[in-house]
């Protein structure tokens, strides 16, 4: 049978209100008192409510995390960072897919804040864009991830996206690359203006990219590339790694060979992006620092801190196998 506080009371011989106080550390006690109570309680195995204490200081010691798709290889990492973050600062992390759905995200939102969880992070810049109001409305606070849009009023945590592209182009143009495609992603993914105006840059003084339109994903990778292949590119700076790997897909099915024919450049650098063939060139961010800083930011803002930061990441090419010199 579990012990109750009441037991932990008889056994001790004080009043459940001083064995409260005393295991919760919110009053003093004297010393032989205190320590008969901790005696009392470790023999009985009592173990006190968490919710209780929750609803008595009004925290839950959790967190939640709403991510765009958790199964984009991107996300989990960020997921990691984060709760790896929370968890050595005491708190849980409870996590909610968007799946880019507004009905889904705003009912997460209406969950979360139902669950009382002490803060928000929210990894899904398409979430921003739908419920900004909403999300400055929450009485608790929120912190976003990977978010270019501007004026949400809002701490947030952004990689240079414009500047990840601009590093791969350049890259390109130094192996010799004169003809360029990007494989870009619909207006929905709010980074993809930011990584096609990065390509633009990169070309500045070189001639004009060949824009394509992806799906962000590894299908419309695969069309895309072999639209590019038809253009006469030889290099192609894609929207994302997955997309560069759908893209590496559709280049070999056209008899392309990668880097010979056509070199191709990713970005975030996922896991899986080194273990391609060849492996892949990408731009890294650091989704341990973005997963972090979120977690970190959110309880600055519970101590008080509610200013409307912006921390812009500064991306790294990752230069591997799947780039070379124009033959």
């Amino acid at each position: 049978m579990t012990a109750t506080i009441a037991d932990v009371a008889a056994r001790s011989g004080v009043s459940t209100a001083t064995v409260s106080r005393i295991l919760s550390g919110s009053a003093p006690a004297r010393p032989e008192t205190r320590d008969r109570v901790i005696a009392a309680a470790r023999e009985l195995g009592y173990q006190p409510s968490g919710v209780a204490r929750a609803l008595k200081r009004r925290e839950t010691r959790t967190l939640g995390l709403v991510v765009t798709d958790v199964t984009n290889p991107f996300y989990p990492q960020v997921v990691r960072a984060a709760e790896v973050a929370a968890h050595e600062r005491g708190y849980g992390l409870i996590l909610a897919n968007g799946e880019d759905d507004p009905a889904r995200e705003l009912a997460h939102l209406d969950l979360l804040v139902e669950r009382r969880v002490d803060g928000i992070v929210v990894a899904s810049s398409a979430m921003t864009r739908h419920h900004a109001a909403r999300l400055r409305e929450i009485a608790v606070p929120v912190v976003l991830v990977n978010d270019p849009i501007t004026g949400s009023g809002l701490p947030a945590i952004t990689a240079d996206h414009r500047l990840g592209t601009r590093l791969a182009t350049s890259h390109l143009v130094a192996l010799g690359h004169r003809r360029i495609g990007h494989i870009g992603a619909p207006d929905a993914h709010v980074a993809s203006s930011q990584r096609r105006r990065g390509v633009v840059d990169g070309m500045r003084g070189i001639g004009t990219p060949v824009m394509v339109q992806g799906d962000g994903g590894v299908a419309g990778g695969a069309a895309a590339a072999a639209e590019l292949l038809r253009a006469g590119v030889t290099g192609i700076v894609a929207y994302n790694d997955l997309t560069a790997i759908g893209a590496l897909r559709g280049l070999g099915e056209a008899g392309a060979r990668v880097p010979e024919d056509v070199s191709l450049i990713g970005f975030d650098d996922i896991p899986m992006a080194a273990w391609t063939d060849p492996p892949l060139t990408t731009v890294r961010q650091d989704t341990a620092a973005l997963g972090r800083w979120a977690v970190e930011r959110v309880l600055r803002a519970l101590a008080g801190d509610r200013e409307a930061d912006r921390v812009l990441l500064v991306p790294e090419l990752v230069i591997r196998g799947s780039t070379g010199p124009r033959s």
